[in-house]
């Protein structure tokens, strides 16, 4: 940024101020006055020490491992609970370096390696810390600081793989320092075409990013110093003893209880990305964005709007973008902040992470936001001398479990810090970015007044793709929010101008030179070429002119039985007959309801006197059942009556030319949007034999828009055109079967249904299909896993769609190594069947799909709120396809953008290509980790009985063998604890991780036992 707050508050020299400490790549920052004195002067006491710390050709004076004994008896001071808690998270993710800082320097010459030894020597023996080692035993982590003349830093080749330097220098600073005596500081150097290359490697334990530029000072003076031979300056050799921090402040305590008082650190999980799981996700990577005029503008009007600092105003931006993603609304940030108050010149780990307690509420605007995050900070500087670990396990989230850790977000603004000229004995040098491979933190956004660039370091839980559309919409959102400060965030926050032209590019589904209904579409056919077979029925051909003539004497049946238009007429009928009986109900203006004549006659029953239906067409050899033959577990309501039942006419031949037919009640043809068919909904359910408790609720009512639009979508999507056979497996009565009539008889193909064996035997299948040309099948919902499994092998290169939820990665397999074209799709309840679909390439894309045509989508929060890409929600899908509201029955949600719509319940999420990912069904499933939950196995397992008993002395709570330790209030230290007592016990030396992933005492003594 280019401006300084504009009310900015200034603090006393030794306050508390933010610090970069956690940052781990910020070296321009942790530069600040590291420039070595210009004149190169040294006072004439400043002599090299004479106890041969380093020897003429600096090599160290003792080796590594012999500066301390680590055989010896652990012996020391206690940690604090900030050290135990970075002790606790290397157990976590062990043998890696996830608590490690490092620092490169570049220089445009060759370093020497003895004044460089001797130089490390100096630095070393002047700052205490940097001698302080630390030793892990059991649960217990204690401290020493080693003499300055026991102590070397030894200087060591760095490895160059000849690949790109930044990889070799985070190779180098990850490599884990055992916490067993040795030191914590290492050193490296290589040469490369550029220069040589310094790269230092330091434990968090006893560093910070504030001590880069610490360490630089002290250290580039002393390296001129004796490269010159020049005596040693005397603030170079002054001893600086380990800053040691205050005891916690009651007050401060008091506070930190106070702001977390009620927080729950479960609500802290994002939309985006990959859910967290049990174990512990440290790796991390980075994306950077430059903000550009338009948001820097954007902040410094927003910065005089809501009258906060600019660090207060980028904080309720970071805040209102993870509300915007599903974090909170209640939420805990931290904020790193540098504790060293008067003593700027220490090094150590002398950051506490404060936490800011924001609650946003998205439907209120930016102002109000800004300024509660202008308080919470201020408050939480005021009290950031005590850290916030000494509540661990006093708080939800401190020290507790990696799920429900307190910093999950973190926010380091960082003070304006001039950089000056770098140079090495002469030489010009230059800081490298050390990479950090790990992320401690969800997310962690790093900007600076100064600065125009944002980092977001993220853990992999995200991808790159997440991150970058992160700092998208925090840039948007700046822009949004400084044009009207108090317009409700809910409205913009979260939204980037690309997420927009994404969504809206893949909802452009209108579809052009489509017929307006089916019937239209069909009549069209039948006109033009009425001799084409339009249905093959086992060993029955019927021609379009014959179906037309068949739909025609429907019409005029219903006319005479009295019919009125929207009307139900229900249908029970053979497939070629359902279609004449279809075409005849829109004619008449009726209102099909098509029945499966081998349902339980109890359930046709009450369907039938659910829907009000006022007569109904029966095929040959269809008989439905009559009052008297229900029996009496029927349960129809008293003053029931069945409707009359109609035969359907017999198929005569082909009908009177069209210019001659009697004209429909709508005219020649329905409007679009008036009810065509009546449904069940869910009934796709192989469970759908059991008694229907309200189906006039559950009813679908689809519009004449909405079939003749999927219909008109999946022609063009599978290829299907006049004379093109479409396959159907479906049952009779179902969305499937109006999908299949509909696909073929709109555009002059062949309605091909498949003999009832051909639903569960894919040869018998296979021989119907060759026997009628079939090219396409759309596969039902319910459909035996096997036939699929089986259908590639039996019809190679048949086109099929098929639910991506039914579809399993073998089967996919199987069809598309059959050069099968495979298409998925998913299928809305309240839709004409198919909301969303896409040709699938590989297996693994069958939940992928695009909305079909005049079918729009969008994810939405559970507030309602629209979501962008990446972001999972609520799938929600609108347009013609959508079924109709019905007078019994509750309507459907209006969206201000979308109109009428349908909450399907089902979780999605768009991809940056337009195309949209829907997710499995959810699943409940034991947690794996907990054991079983019955019977208590504490009763006849003596060793879980005696973990049992030691749950109760760390936790002091009633045990059974399926206490979860975290949820019963145990934390990272007690577990730590506990993890010696079981190996006291079994001789058994478990991990911290392991309580973590088995937190009971049965599923402990399961690991145990493994």
């Amino acid at each position: 940024m280019n401006s300084q707050p504009a009310n900015s508050e200034s603090a006393p020299e030794s306050a508390p101020r933010p610090a970069a400490a956690n940052t781990d790549t910020e070296e321009d920052t942790a530069l600040a006055n590291t420039t070595a004195p210009a004149n190169g002067t040294a006072s004439a006491n400043g002599t090299a020490p004479a106890n041969g710390a380093a020897s003429a050709n600096g090599t160290p004076a003792a080796d590594n491992t012999a500066a301390v004994n680590s055989t010896a008896p652990v012996h020391g001071t206690a940690t604090t609970n900030k050290e135990k808690a970075l002790w606790l998270l290397e157990q976590l993710v062990p043998d890696t370096g996830v608590n490690n800082l490092g620092l490169a320097l570049q220089v445009s010459g060759r370093l020497r390696p003895d004044v460089l030894g001797a130089a490390l020597a100096v630095v070393a023996g002047r700052f205490e810390v940097l001698r302080t080692v630390f030793h892990a035993s059991g649960a217990e982590l204690l401290k020493e600081t080693v003499p300055a003349g026991e102590f070397a830093v030894p200087v060591e080749p760095l490895e160059l793989s000849g690949g790109p330097l930044a990889e070799d220098l985070t190779a180098f600073v990850d490599r884990p320092f055992p916490l067993d005596g040795r030191p914590l500081i290492r050193v490296a150097t290589g040469t490369t075409a550029d220069g040589d290359v310094l790269c230092v490697a330091v434990h968090h334990l006893v560093f910070d990013m504030v001590s880069v530029g610490v360490l630089l000072q002290a250290l580039v003076p002393v390296y001129d110093a004796v490269a010159a031979g020049r005596p040693l300056p005397e603030q170079a050799v002054a001893p600086v003893p380990a800053l040691a921090e205050p005891a916690p402040r009651p007050a401060d305590l008091v506070h930190w209880r106070r702001t977390l008082d009620g927080f729950d650190p479960t609500g802290l999980d994002l939309w985006c990305g990959t859910p967290r799981g049990r174990q512990p996700v440290l790796a991390g990577e980075s994306a950077v964005r430059t903000l550009g005029p338009r948001a820097q503008q954007a902040a410094v009007a927003l910065q005089r709007a809501a009258r906060a600092p600019m660090g207060a105003v980028m904080l309720a931006a970071y805040a209102a973008l993870l509300a915007a993603h599903g974090a909170g609304p209640d939420l805990v940030i931290g904020s790193p902040v540098d504790v060293r108050g008067a003593d700027a010149g220490a090094i150590g780990y002398h950051v506490n992470v404060v936490p800011i307690r924001i609650r946003v509420d998205l439907a209120e605007g930016f102002r109000p936001l800004a300024r509660q995050a202008r308080d919470a900070f201020l408050g939480a500087m005021a009290h950031a001398h005590t850290s916030v670990d000494e509540l661990a396990g006093e708080l939800p989230g401190i020290g507790t479990s990696w799920q429900t850790q307190l910093f999950r977000h973190l926010f380091n603004f960082l003070p304006d810090a001039p950089v000056g000229e770098l140079r090495v004995d002469g030489m010009p040098a230059r800081l490298l970015t050390v990479e950090n491979p790990h992320s401690k933190f969800d997310l962690e956004l790093v900007g600076s007044p100064a600065r125009a660039e944002l980092m977001l370091r993220h853990s992999r839980t995200l991808t790159p793709a997440d991150a970058a559309a992160l700092l998208s919409r925090f840039e948007a959102l700046l822009v949004t929010a400084a044009q009207d400060p108090d317009r409700p965030l809910g409205e913009t926050a979260g939204w980037s101008e690309r997420d927009r032209e994404t969504v809206d590019r893949a909802n452009d589904t209108a579809l052009n030179g489509r017929p307006a209904t089916l019937e239209a579409a069909f009549t069209s056919w039948a006109r033009s070429r009425p001799a084409d077979v339009a249905v093959l029925d086992g060993d029955r051909s019927i021609t379009y002119g014959e179906l037309d003539a068949a739909a025609d004497a429907v019409r005029e049946l219903l006319a005479d039985a009295g019919v009125r238009p929207a009307e139900v007429v229900a249908v029970a009928a053979a497939p070629g007959e359902t279609a004449a009986a279809l075409l005849g109900c829109w004619r008449a203006g009726a209102v099909c309801f098509p029945l499966d004549p081998g349902e339980e006659p109890s359930l046709q029953a009450r369907r039938l006197t659910q829907a009000a239906a006022k007569t109904v067409l029966t095929g040959a050899g269809v008989r439905l059942p009559a009052g008297a033959d229900l029996p009496a577990e029927a349960d129809l309501p008293a003053e029931a009556d069945l409707p009359p039942v109609l035969p359907l006419p017999e198929f005569t031949g082909t009908g009177p030319e069209r210019p001659g037919a009697p004209v429909g009640p709508y005219g020649d043809e329905p409007p679009r949007d008036v009810p065509a068919c009546r449904l069940p909904a869910g009934e796709e359910d192989e469970a759908r034999s059991a008694v229907v408790e309200d189906e006039a609720r559950s009813a679908v009512v689809l519009s004449h828009a909405g079939i003749a639009d999927t219909a008109a979508h999946f022609a063009r999507e599978l290829g299907v055109g006049p004379g093109t056979g479409v396959l159907s497996l479906a049952r009779p009565g179902t969305f499937a079967a109006l999908f299949d009539a509909a696909l073929a008889l709109s555009v002059g193909g062949r309605l091909v249904p498949a003999p009832q064996e051909a639903r569960t035997d894919a040869v018998a299948l296979r021989a119907a299909a060759e026997r009628h040309g079939a090219d396409v099948l759309a596969v039902p919902p319910g459909t035996a896993p096997r036939l699929l499994e089986e259908l590639g092998g039996q019809l190679p290169g048949l086109t099929v769609l098929v639910a991506g939820d039914e579809l399993s990665a073998p089967a996919a397999k199987a069809l598309l190594a059959a050069d099968c074209r495979l298409h998925c799709g998913y299928g809305a309840p309240q839709t004409t069947g198919w909301a969303i679909a896409g040709r699938v390439t590989t297996p693994e894309d069958t939940r992928r799909g695009r909305p079909i045509g005049n079918t729009r989508a969008f994810v939405a929060a559970p507030d309602g709120r629209e979501l962008p890409v990446g972001v999972r929600g609520e799938l929600c899908v609108a347009g013609t396809g959508t079924a109709l509201d019905t007078p019994d029955g509750p309507a459907l949600p209006d969206h201000p953008g979308y109109g009428r719509h349908h909450r399907t319940g089902r979780l999605a999420q768009w991809q940056p290509d337009g195309t949209l990912v829907w997710h499995p069904r959810e699943q409940t499933a034991a947690d794996p980790a907990a054991g079983p939950t019955a019977p208590d196995a504490a009763a006849d397992d003596t060793l879980v009985g005696e973990f049992v008993a030691i749950w109760q002395k760390l936790l002091s709570c009633e045990v059974t063998a399926q206490t979860h330790f975290f949820d019963a209030g145990g934390h990272s230290l007690l577990a730590a604890v506990l993890t010696q007592q079981v190996e006291d016990l079994t001789g058994i030396a478990l991990q911290l991780r392991d309580v973590f992933e088995h937190p009971t005492p049965a599923a402990l003594a399961a690991r145990v036992r493994r």
